[in-house]
């Protein structure tokens, strides 16, 4: 469709993703609008007439949808070029959901010298028509942590002859939850969620070593830096508790999402002048890598309303395409009036 339109795409070294640029006939500042591209190994279940065609995979975030506004609002940009002032680059983003597509985009130097991004994402929780729009934290922090306990193994009639780790990581497992409960004020927003536990072989027999992964969230840079300590601290003095050892892993994947102030009051008028109602969403513990182009750049994530549905990454989520017109509409009007 780019192509077809006449929108110039980029020479970039990407393996998936492309960069497109639309040049106004005025000058002007220099926007990006990003969208995100990849699916999730799910099998769909809505049964409609435009599922997924691939097997096991579908993009139940939403991520169609986000490729579908982009498009059309490139579509009617480029018909209004000569009103356009300025430069819009469309990034259209790989690998956002493992957190380091953006990452990649960064390095390419394509947003050097750009004055603000602009990017929207799906949200089953508000109706076509409704944005979400506010300003601050949106999205948590996302840390992945990976904990092994390493006992030693015997026959499970004979367990004073070994040093049982499934044990120790259930005490592990309870203890962090006091992280959030006890160490944390109240009013802060974090979480820690073991996710994943695999250990022993066989039914009788008390294993070497059990494996725990999960993930922490948070919406501060201190308590992040908080949780990840205290979450080594108890993993590895719970498990010299049972006379075993916790050997603890933890990477750092997307900050927290934080949209700039002014763009936020922005988004918001242009919203109410497109005739669109804008809410103020409630932070969400989900991650977004949006988050590392704010850490270079002023920038906007908008929550697009969907219609109310299931929930992002559920096989049955069903985004209304009506979202595609409303959504192109309103970026390209936002895109086209910035003045910063």
């Amino acid at each position: 469709m780019l192509t077809e339109e006449g929108i110039e795409i980029l020479d970039l070294p990407l393996k998936t993703g492309l960069v497109a640029r639309i040049t106004g006939a005025k000058p002007g500042k220099k926007i990006a609008f990003r969208t995100d591209m990849d699916a999730l190994p799910l099998e769909e279940k809505t049964n409609l007439p435009y599922k997924s065609k691939k097997k096991g995979k579908m993009h139940a975030c939403g991520h169609d949808i986000h490729i579908s506004v982009s498009l059309e609002t490139a579509r009617l940009l480029n018909q209004k070029k000569s009103e356009l002032c300025g430069e819009v680059l469309f990034v259209f983003q790989p690998s956002e959901e493992n957190g380091k597509g953006a990452l990649e985009i960064l390095k390419t130097g394509v947003l050097d010298g750009i004055d603000a991004i602009f990017s929207l994402h799906s949200s089953p929780l508000l109706e076509v028509g409704q944005v979400g729009i506010k300003e601050g934290a949106i999205t948590a922090a996302v840390d992945l942590f990976k904990i092994k306990i390493h006992g030693k193994g015997s026959h499970g009639a004979e367990p004073q002859n070994g040093r049982d780790p499934i044990a120790a990581s259930a005490a592990v497992i309870s203890s962090l939850q006091t992280i959030v409960s006890r160490n944390l004020n109240p009013t802060d927003q974090a979480l820690v969620s073991v996710t994943h536990i695999q250990g022993g072989s066989n039914w009788n027999i008390i294993p070497e070593e059990v494996l725990l992964e999960g993930t922490i969230r948070t919406t501060n840079p201190e308590t992040r830096a908080f949780v990840s300590r205290r979450l080594t601290e108890i993993a590895e003095n719970t498990a010299a508790a049972f006379e075993e050892e916790a050997s603890v892993e933890i990477e750092n994947a997307p900050p927290c999402t934080k949209n700039d102030r002014e763009l936020a009051g922005y988004a918001w008028e242009v919203a109410q002048k497109c005739g669109l109602e804008p809410i103020r969403p409630e932070i969400t513990m989900i991650g977004e890598d949006f988050a590392y182009y704010q850490e270079k750049l002023p920038g906007i994530m908008v929550w697009l309303g969907v219609g109310k549905t299931k929930t992002l990454h559920n096989p049955e989520f069903s985004a209304n395409p009506r979202a595609i017109d409303v959504g192109a509409r309103y970026f390209s009007e936002m895109i086209l009036c910035f003045k910063r």
